[in-house]
């Protein structure tokens, strides 16, 4: 009984400790809200309100207008970035408005200021600059700050005017504000973009209607979204960012008969990322790991040729290609086009997955071990498929006049054919020496021979594994 006793006067002095702790920290919490910037125990907190509409940065260069080039700057650790028409303006407006309150060592600057700049920077060009202080804290309770750059519906943007903005976190927004009475004025144009940002949205909206020459967007641990993207003739559009989702409808360029070298180039740099298009006509240049890409519509060339660019781990999904593709160092990836009837691939992976479908041009698929699966349509080119150890599955229909070449030393070859394809068939061991056995060819009676005839024969099909070969009726 006295054991439960002081058992039980433990727990209600413990209990009472609990609470005073608490209470007092409660306390300290209030005073220190009550009181912004007070130091108590190595903390303080912060509470920093600030709202400004700016027209004028400069008495000496007078309103911003942006019908002359301008380079516009924008710097900002946690800021959400603005940029559109807005028909309650009068003339070009920069509204800062700051709601940033939390907790902060006392270490810590938890001031909040910023800079407009707007000058002339030579070569009759303009800079408006932004730079933005947030305060640092470890707990925010709000951590929104607004940088809007509001143009009026009647200015004109001189489409040489440069954007660069840099947000870190924050969210970027280009042309996405509703439409205005008279649409024509509600677009813009500016040509040299650059965006940069962590765990950020970005979106580039409809009513950001420029002709890019230069697009560049580089974005960690968050995603960025956009309508149709048109650009100059030699345009560039670089992507590049790890644990980020690209989302486009279409990307394309103007064309012109009085270019000779027409065209959009797309260096893209994403790792453990997805990307995905409606339609691309461009050359793009990749280097990846373990990121997603997905297009309806590919018409360009396609490569990653660069040998210290290895694509690793890379899923590309296509559903009409149209042109070139070269993947040589295609490391452990899953390769998936649904029409190729106009394109001409070259495949070169170890422990690949490839399924290419409506194979036409002159091709070579190659992965040491994975699988290969191929059908092939009315074709204009040679086709060559190798492996070590991948099975190689290939569907091929009537009006098939190429030459196949499939090699594999320990993989499978199976061929389904249509009943009205004729081709000559000769087979090998992996070593290069004839072979005649482990052969199997549906509804055929007669002996496995060099140069087997189907159906009368005609183009030349070479087939060399050590494995089993297959032919089916389809």
């Amino acid at each position: 009984m006295a054991g439960d006793k002081v058992k039980k006067g433990f727990l209600f002095y413990l209990m009472m400790l609990l609470l005073f702790i608490i209470a007092t920290v409660f306390i300290l919490v209030v005073v220190m809200v009550f009181n912004p910037g007070l130091n108590i125990l190595g903390y303080k907190y912060f509470s920093c309100v600030d709202e400004a509409s700016i027209v004028e940065p400069s008495k000496d260069m007078g309103k911003i207008s942006l019908s002359n080039a301008t380079d516009i700057v924008v710097n900002g650790e946690m800021i959400n970035f603005e940029i559109d028409r807005d028909s309650k303006v009068e003339d070009v407006t920069i509204k800062i408005q700051n709601y940033q309150t939390g907790f902060a060592k006392s270490s810590q600057n938890t001031d909040f200021n910023y800079e407009v700049i707007y000058t002339n920077s030579g070569n009759g060009r303009k800079l408006l600059s932004i730079e933005v202080n947030n305060p640092d804290g470890f707990l925010y309770f709000n951590s929104n700050c607004y940088v809007k750059i509001l143009i009026p519906a009647d200015q004109v943007v001189n489409e040489q005017t440069t954007l660069s903005a840099t947000v870190d976190k924050g969210n970027i927004s280009l042309g996405s504000a509703g439409a205005l009475l008279d649409e024509e004025k509600t677009y813009f144009e500016i040509s040299n973009v650059s965006l940069n940002a962590s765990e950020a949205n970005i979106k580039i909206g409809k009513y950001f209607n420029p002709v890019f020459s230069q697009l560049s967007i580089n974005n960690e641990n968050g995603s960025v979204e956009a309508g149709d993207l048109k650009f100059a003739n030699d345009g560039k559009f670089s992507i590049s960012g790890n644990n980020a989702d690209f989302s486009f409808k279409d990307i394309s360029f103007e064309e012109s008969a009085s270019e000779i070298n027409a065209g959009l180039l797309i260096d893209y740099n994403l790792q453990n990322g997805t990307f995905s298009a409606n339609n691309v006509n461009a050359s793009m240049h990749l280097k990846t790991v373990s990121s997603v890409i997905n297009i309806e519509n590919f018409n360009g060339t396609f490569d990653g040729n660069d040998l210290v660019s290895t694509i690793n781990q890379m899923t590309l999904n296509i559903n009409k290609a149209v042109g070139e593709i070269s993947l040589p160092f295609a490391e452990s990836s899953s390769i998936n086009i649904s029409d190729a009837s106009e394109c001409k691939i070259f495949v070169n992976a170890n422990n690949a997955t490839i399924k290419i479908n409506k194979l036409a041009q002159g091709s070579w698929i190659e992965t040491k071990n994975g699988s290969i699966n191929v059908s092939l349509a009315e074709t204009e080119g040679d086709i060559t498929l190798v492996s070590e150890s991948a099975s190689i599955n290939v569907t091929c229909d009537d009006k098939m006049k190429n030459i196949v070449d499939i090699s594999s030393i320990t993989g499978n070859v199976n061929v389904n054919y249509n009943p009205n394809t004729n081709f000559t068939v000769k087979f090998y061991n992996s070593n290069g020496t004839n072979r005649t056995s482990n052969i199997e060819i549906e509804n055929y009676q007669g002996d496995i021979s060099q140069g087997l005839y189907i159906n009368g024969g005609g183009t030349i099909w070479s087939i060399s594994s050590d494995a089993n070969i297959s032919f089916k009726v389809i």
